[in-house]
């Protein structure tokens, strides 16, 4: 067989400096994740404890969340098992998958390796982590949101077990809405449509304010935000195997849906480099696709007057976005079996409910939403009805990483100007080339 080809990231490999291991009894010499020396590590191996590393994103709004579940697992497995948690900068792109590559070619991997939801199936496919379906029972499974358990799954195995699930609302400034007696809609299917905004945002924008944000980054913001306007116009942007772009994300329907949103950006209604808090500074009046996890934070802008609503659609039903952060057990680690000791309890109910308490995101597992009242309320109960009953996943492929970037890039070209249809159609030539190199190397 060929060396695996890792389509892991765009852009520079970091190098990993951190060599990271299961200790199952027989001690270790090298420097743990947290800082622990050899010697340390040994003296616990000896007493029978057993160590197990794990990365997470340095999302700050959720480590006082993971640090506390880190500590409660610690504390319940005394004597048995010992959990170390590290933090790694995600940037504004890639940074973080760029670490995983490194780490993966060198065989230093953590224990349990945190990725972000659709790029499991990149993961899975290059054995950077292992199939983990035997150690889920039943029970477990049952308790699971199905966009996680799709999400999660390649080649009919999972993979992984979500930390919690993301999703978007369409955010306006009600003072805005109210003052041009815009209609706001009462249910999912009275969602607004892309026609509907783009003609309210010619109505309301004006050289101080733009009439919508689109733009979450310039990375995997624009597929997360909108792909599901594709979805909803009927424009899968891969065929349902993942093997396939040519005649998806360029077809009839795609390159329609790319250009309403070009006039967006073309007659000026959108920046294609908002600030951060464009919306919630009173410079956009709308935001297309906000996560949930932004609510919390818009209590630091007292001024901002908003209100939420179902994602816009372009078809006759709307398509929620989600997808999120999840764990799995990566192929250098020595003792699965205790890992997925620390997986399943940083997975578990308590878990994914604590996570969307502190990061406003919504929880992975059904049985966290059960006399939650954050859920039950506006706005949230709008996110909570998005992923129960219109949610899809990113598209899932072996070489999702190469079509999200490459995808980010046709969209941020066609919004200042480039041909819709040139554009996408040289992004399915590009990833159907990907997908074929990889299918090579697996020979």
């Amino acid at each position: 067989m060929k060396k695996r080809y890792l389509a892991l990231a765009m852009g520079t490999v970091l190098t990993a400096a951190l060599a990271a291991g299961c200790s199952s009894g027989t001690g270790s010499t090298s420097e743990s994740a947290s800082g622990t020396s050899g010697s340390e590590t040994s003296q616990e191996a000896e007493s029978g404890v057993k160590e197990i590393t794990m990365w997470y994103q340095e999302n700050a709004s959720m480590i006082p969340a993971f640090d506390q579940r880190v500590a409660d697992f610690n504390e319940e497995y005394a004597g048995q098992y010992h959990l170390t948690i590290e933090y790694i900068p995600r940037g504004s792109s890639y940074a973080y998958e760029d670490k995983v590559n490194s780490a993966a070619s060198a065989g230093i991997l953590p224990d349990l390796l945190s990725l972000d939801g659709p790029n499991l199936s990149n993961y899975a496919a290059n054995g950077i982590i292992i199939p983990i379906t035997d150690y889920i029972s039943e029970e477990s499974k049952e308790d699971m949101l199905p966009s996680t358990i799709l999400q999660n799954t390649y080649q009919n195995d999972m993979y992984a077990v979500s930390f919690n699930e993301a999703v978007s609302l369409f955010f306006y400034n009600k003072d805005v809405f109210e003052e041009h007696g815009f209609r706001i809609p009462e249910s999912m299917d009275e969602a607004y449509t892309l026609d509907e905004i783009y003609e309210m945002a010619k109505e309301v924008a004006t050289p101080e304010m733009a009439g919508i944000k689109i733009i979450m980054n310039k990375g995997e913001g624009l597929i997360y935000g909108l792909s599901p306007l594709f979805d909803s116009a009927g424009a899968p942007l891969i065929s349902e195997d993942g093997t396939k772009t040519e005649g998806y994300i360029n077809s009839d329907k795609a390159v329609e849906v790319a250009a309403s949103l070009q006039r967006f950006f073309t007659d000026k209604l959108a920046n294609i480099d908002p600030t951060p808090t464009e919306f919630q500074d009173g410079k956009a009046a709308m935001w297309i696709a906000g996560n949930t996890g932004q609510i919390p934070q818009f209590a630091d802008f007292p001024d901002l007057n908003w209100g939420a609503s179902w994602l816009p659609r372009v078809g006759e039903h709307m398509v929620s976005n989600c997808g999120s952060w999840t764990l799995g057990i990566s192929k250098d680690c020595k003792d699965p079996d205790a890992a997925y000791v620390a997986l399943e309890f940083m997975t578990n109910s308590e878990s994914t409910r604590l996570f969307g308490e502190v990061g406003g995101y919504p929880p992975a597992r059904k049985s966290a939403y059960e006399d939650n009242a954050q859920w039950d309320e506006y706005p949230y109960n709008i996110a909570k009805e998005q992923l129960f009953e219109a949610a899809v996943p990113r598209p899932k492929t072996p070489v999702y990483t190469v079509l999200t970037s490459k995808y980010a890039e046709a969209l941020l070209d066609i919004f200042t100007g480039s041909d819709p249809k040139e554009s996408l159609d040289a992004v399915a030539s590009y990833v159907d080339e990907e997908y074929a190199r990889f299918v090579d190397s697996m020979k």
